[in-house]
């Protein structure tokens, strides 16, 4: 079974607070006597489901077009903390008593049962701590149906330089709903835009019976 875990884009599409919101204009229609549908769609690059690129917490860093796909491609652990606000190495550890290693992990928290047209700020957070504890289990990838790994009125970002100085993988604003816990493959492929500090990505996962796994 293949479970698509993106969030969809449109003009309802809640904004994290300061972004601009997803607006999508047509340019040209057949319904007005053009030779075909064209649309021009302006948005914050990271709308909907997006890879984090390390250049949207470090300056000068990699951007977008830049991201290993062979992380973004891997086996995955989906594991739910619904009640959990503050996730930290504690949590995880009584969360996660498997082998993580080459691994990326999936947090689904209550922000995917989370109303789709009104941005919600209480939303879990992690800890730099946590970052650590995820890369001394050799994860190479978060992913969180948060719409940030920080409290919305954070302005240092500690979790993400944590994440980007462990060497982790940022993917936000995931959607899991009907995802049970469990092993999976990911297949996120964030679109290649140059230099950017973000970019929005279509994401899967593909369970172990669709991939005939032993």
């Amino acid at each position: 079974m293949i479970f698509d875990i993106t969030r969809m884009l449109a003009p309802a599409t809640p904004a994290f607070p300061g972004d601009p919101p997803v607006v999508i204009t047509p340019v040209m229609q057949i319904a007005k006597g053009d030779a075909c549908n064209v649309s021009a769609i302006s948005m914050s690059v990271h709308a909907g489901t997006h890879v984090d690129a390390p250049r949207h917490y470090a300056e000068g860093a990699p951007g977008a077009d830049a991201l290993d796909l062979c992380t973004l491609i891997s086996p995955a652990y989906v594991v739910s903390l619904p009640g959990v606000m503050t996730i930290t190495p504690e949590v995880l550890s009584d969360a996660l008593a498997i082998d993580l290693k080459g691994m990326a992990v999936l947090i689904h928290t209550r922000a995917s049962e989370a109303a789709t047209r009104v941005f919600d700020p209480a939303f879990s957070t992690f800890t730099p701590q946590a970052a650590e504890w995820l890369r001394a289990s050799g994860v190479h990838l978060i992913g969180t149906d948060a719409p940030s790994v920080d409290p919305v009125d954070s302005t240092e970002l500690p979790a993400h330089k944590a994440f980007g100085a462990a060497g982790l993988l940022i993917v936000e604003n995931l959607i899991l709903c009907d995802v049970p816990d469990g092993l999976y493959q990911l297949a996120v492929l964030p679109l290649k835009i140059s230099d950017a500090d973000g970019a929005p990505a279509r994401a899967v996962l593909i369970s172990k019976s669709a991939l005939n796994w032993q």
